[in-house]
């Protein structure tokens, strides 16, 4: 069986404050258990009782080839805690003790890693030209930020893209996923510089994070089957000017493509949830376009969202919202700007004036302060790291 992959809330919300700037204290275990945390010479580690052993929270090594221990004052090191190494960029290759059973969200992110080592007898992990998988093959764990190559074809077979696990990678143009791919983890591909991507149909959701600040990205084909497209999916993808949702989707969440291109939408008839700031608006989720198009359903939540407003947050949204009936919006018909259909393939013209920004980690210190006053993202985010997809039984 896939090992499950978890995440507890707080740690999950820690991660995020740590990498906005916060200090992020480990008081809870992969279990929820409260912990205690261990200094020992380079190392800072707690013990998880649910992995059995101590899990590594904070390392910061000054060699370029680095091997994880397989124990520390005589305990045994079972894992990494998440964004353990997150943007250090002396590490070239890290090497996988028998003894480590669980690597935690994007604990690689940012860095210099060109390649992955497993070692002989590991139960849960292998790797395949440097490329670090599940030993089942089913989930890609990691791929390494400073590998040399342009392209990477995905593995046919791989289900589940781990958190961060295509995070970061300066190196990656082009990307090749599989049909197999069911799991879209949250910050799968953030920061990568990819122009082109499209997602396989079997996944349903896309997590949180899982494409913000490709600050290349410019086309995107989107599942067919697509339900879910959760917190800052998107943010800060400056280039990206055209999005087609499915006719599937449902949910549309807080921030989702804040900072990008976008100069109008169409919102599917299916959708029933925008969160706050999911279009129309910068980066620093407060100035909104002035000239931003919202196409949808009249009485939808496309419509709703064309006006919304939010005394707890102070804003509220002055959009310009046309209507297409439903045929029009399922057979994709353009409609001009007085709401008539377009039949001499004339293009909606619809201008607005973005600014380039160049925030990048400074954009998620304000999207989690907004969250911690008590919208979605925390919630959201832990409800979706925790949930382990439901893995089948070999």
């Amino acid at each position: 069986m896939l090992s499950k992959w978890k995440l507890s809330v707080l740690a999950v919300c820690g991660v995020f404050c740590s990498v906005c700037g916060f200090t992020a204290f480990a008081d809870t275990g992969t279990s929820g258990e409260t912990i205690e945390e261990i200094i020992s010479g380079e190392y800072t580690y707690y013990i998880d009782e649910e992995y059995g052993g101590a899990v590594i929270a904070e390392y910061a090594p000054e060699e370029a080839d680095i091997r994880i221990p397989e124990e520390i004052d005589g305990q045994t090191v079972v894992g990494l805690e998440n964004f353990l190494f997150n943007e250090q960029l002396g590490i070239e290759t890290v090497t996988i003790p028998p003894t480590l059973c669980h690597i935690g969200a994007s604990a690689f992110y940012g860095t210099s890693i060109t390649e992955f080592i497993v070692e002989e007898g590991n139960p849960a992990y292998k790797t395949e030209d440097g490329v670090l998988f599940s030993k089942d093959g089913i989930a890609l764990i990691a791929y390494p930020p400073a590998k040399e190559g342009e392209s990477y074809t995905v593995p046919d077979g791989v289900e589940e893209l781990y958190h961060g696990c295509l995070s970061s990678c300066r190196n990656l143009r082009e990307l090749d996923l599989p049909d197999s791919i069911l799991y879209v983890d949250t910050w799968t591909f953030a920061g990568t510089p990819l122009q082109k991507l499209t997602i396989p149909d079997g996944v349903t959701q896309l997590s949180a994070y899982a494409c913000a600040y490709m600050q290349r990205l410019e086309e995107v084909e989107l599942p067919a089957n697509l339900l879910t497209v959760d917190v800052a999916a998107f943010a800060d993808c400056a280039q990206l000017q055209t999005i087609t949702f499915p006719q599937t989707l449902v949910s549309i969440g807080q921030a989702a493509f804040a900072g990008t291109g976008l100069e109008s939408v169409v919102i599917p008839e299916s959708v029933e949830e925008i969160g706050y700031c999911a279009f129309g608006y910068r980066n620093d989720l407060e100035t909104a376009y002035s000239n931003f198009t919202i196409y949808g359903l009249s009485g939808s939540a496309a419509e709703t969202y064309a006006t919304d407003t939010d005394d707890e947050y102070g804003y509220e949204n002055n959009f310009t919202f046309i209507a297409k009936t439903s045929k029009q919006l399922a057979e994709g018909i353009e409609l001009d700007a007085a709401g008539n259909e377009i039949t001499d393939n004339e293009a909606v013209d619809v201008v607005v004036q973005t600014e380039e920004t160049d925030e990048g980690f400074g954009t998620i210190l304000k999207i989690v302060l907004l969250v911690l006053g008590g919208v979605v993202l925390c919630g959201g985010i832990a409800a979706v790291a925790m949930s382990s997809r439901k893995k089948k039984e070999d």
